[in-house]
């Protein structure tokens, strides 16, 4: 792969290295679009000299929030090329932090295919300039009409591309992207062209791709994750496909048939949680077999070699399960949160071959990463060929490299927080093992202490609740300072119609979540788990939240970690009646 230094040198290299005519798929109005890599280069740059047409300057912030696509790509590319700042928003971003966001960036350009995010935008601050990529919205130019002003603008040469690939420099800020705010208000991680393309060459040592190699995308490209991986995807000629709702997956992974995906945890728990539904639901013999299957490929010791049984199982059962993928699944690349080591056995043990990996966003965003080459179930890998790492005196894991943000923007008091003599905080408690391996123990401030002196991580606890109870979107386990372990269980709405067929339950959705049935159900499965966990650990009380939770509300991020904080203080009554006694 060529050394290129910049992101607009990628745009160049991409389009002079490979000639796929299917390099960038998506569906529009049901049928399939494709981008080749010259139409996509030429796209970009004909964006580009349409932005600077209608006034876009050297690093002015332009804001990108619409659903994933090579649109999205394109703008993204484009305004860069142009000389500004992108600003990557969340699709389903809350209206407080959409408002935030725009202001702590001096946002001057916003584009979107969101008629509920334009109309937000308009009526908050008329003089940013947005841009719709359908046509005939009021009060913005489209997508076409910016593509057709550079075109022209182009043939008349009054921009160049080469020279405006030159004017980039490695160091020049690339992007403002914001953390979820998890606590408190999100920080803009301010990264350049020199932080995401030392990924980019890092992802490719790790990670040995084929042209031939088919990609499905589903993750919002406003995520630092989903996002570098694209730009590597790029440099690699390989084809690529983009989901058009997060909730076809299933549809377009037996339609595509991919090789390859980035993916998170709440994903693979979800396809798991589906495969044990349909192993509950088949005949007798199917599900005498599939529960089987499923309780070896829990318990298997990932490193030992196949046995006779697990050759029968693969034939009759994993190769079943493997479909729920597409069938031809070669590789997953999983991050962006902690997997439970139950769920990252299972697929192991079913000859999915998953790796798993660590970041953050300042980081832009790996860390460190398992690969073909490489890997160790149970860690997070090796650290990335350009990021060095070690462990503070307190545990705490501690970052140096390429690819660590410039800081937080407009906070140089937080920005000094995390950062100091060039090695950055990640507020995540580890150990590296004498081959390398990374284990993340869990959150620094996520470890509480209860009113006996012990330690419990409740991370574990709660990926081991909402893999046994099946109906969570997601728990959060209350300890610090108190005599036992609670939690607060969060369901996720969708799921609870089967749950009402599989206990044959007739009411409405809260009369269920209040039922007997299902409290006698969770009580189970918390004595069940409880059984595996010290004494000090296991969950005395719990409660069955009622209303949903979203990322509207504010109760959940972007990437769809819950809001620890925000529900234990929205809950603080509940709380508190868990320990009145």
């Amino acid at each position: 792969m060529a050394n290129f230094k910049t992101l607009t040198q990628l745009i160049d290299f991409q389009a002079q290295q490979f000639n796929n005519a299917r390099a960038l798929n998506f569906k529009e109005n049901g049928q399939w679009r494709s981008f080749s890599n010259q139409q996509f280069c030429d796209d970009i740059f004909h964006f580009a000299c349409g932005l600077k047409e209608i006034g876009v300057t050297k690093n002015q912030t332009l804001a990108i929030c619409s659903y994933q696509n090579p649109i999205w790509l394109i703008v993204d590319f484009a305004s860069i090329l142009a000389g500004a700042v992108t600003v990557p928003i969340f699709d389903n971003i809350s209206s407080e932090n959409l408002i935030f966001e725009i202001n702590d960036a001096k946002v001057a350009y916003f584009f979107t295919d969101n008629d509920a995010v334009l109309e937000q935008v308009r009526n908050y601050n008329p003089d940013i300039k947005i841009i719709s990529y359908a046509a005939g919205k009021q009060g913005a130019v489209s997508f076409e009409e910016i593509l057709e002003i550079g075109r022209q603008a182009a043939q008349q040469q009054k921009y160049n591309f080469a020279d405006l690939v030159s004017a980039t420099n490695p160091q020049d800020l690339a992007t403002i992207i914001y953390t979820s705010g998890s606590t408190g208000k999100p920080k803009g991680v301010e990264l350049t062209h020199q932080n995401l393309v030392s990924q980019i060459h890092d992802t490719a040592i790790f990670y040995r791709l084929e042209k031939e190699d088919v990609v499905l995308s589903f993750l919002p490209l406003a995520h630092i994750f989903e996002r570098m991986v694209m730009m590597f995807y790029i440099t690699q000629g390989v084809e690529v496909h983009f989901v058009d709702d997060v909730k076809n997956v299933g549809v377009f992974l037996r339609e595509v048939q991919p090789n390859l995906m980035t993916t998170v945890p709440r994903v693979m728990e979800k396809v798991f949680a589906r495969i044990k539904d349909n192993v509950e639901n088949g005949s007798f013999f199917k599900k005498f077999l599939g529960q089987k299957a499923i309780k070896r490929a829990l318990s298997k010791d990932v490193e030992c070699p196949q046995n006779l049984l697990d050759k029968i199982f693969d034939v009759l059962v994993y190769k079943k399960f493997r479909a729920a993928l597409g069938g031809k699944m070669r590789m997953m690349i999983c991050g962006g949160a902690a997997l439970s080591q139950d769920i990252e056995r299972f697929y192991r043990n079913i000859g999915v071959a998953l790796y798993c990996g660590y970041g953050m966003t300042e980081c832009a965003p790996v860390l460190a990463a398992n690969c073909p080459d490489h890997h160790k179930f149970g860690t997070v890998g090796k650290a990335f060929t350009s990021v060095k790492l070690k462990i503070a005196e307190d545990g705490e894991l501690l970052a140096s490299g390429s690819n660590i943000m410039r800081g937080y923007h407009n906070d140089a008091a937080k920005t000094a927080e995390v950062m100091k003599d060039g090695w950055i905080k990640t507020g995540d408690l580890a150990e590296i093992d004498a081959d390398g391996f990374v284990k993340i123990i869990g959150r620094k401030k996520e470890v509480f202490k209860n009113a006996n002196g012990k330690y419990v991580s409740p991370v574990v606890l709660e990926q081991k609740l909402m893999q046994n109870l099946g109906f969570l979107l997601g728990a959060v386990v209350i300890g610090e300072g108190r005599k036992f372990t609670s939690a607060l269980l969060f369901p996720e709405f969708e799921t609870l119609e089967k749950f009402k067929q599989k206990f044959n339950f007739k009411g409405d959705d809260v009369e269920f979540l209040q039922s007997k049935i299902l409290q006698q159900f969770v009580e189970k499965n918390i004595t069940i788990l409880n059984s595996k966990l010290d004494h000090w650990e296991q969950i005395q009380k719990f409660h069955i939240a009622t209303q949903p939770i979203s990322i509207e509300s504010g109760d959940i991020t972007p990437s769809m970690k819950l809001k620890r904080a925000v529900l234990e203080k929205k809950y603080s009554e509940v709380i508190a009646n868990f320990y009145a006694e």
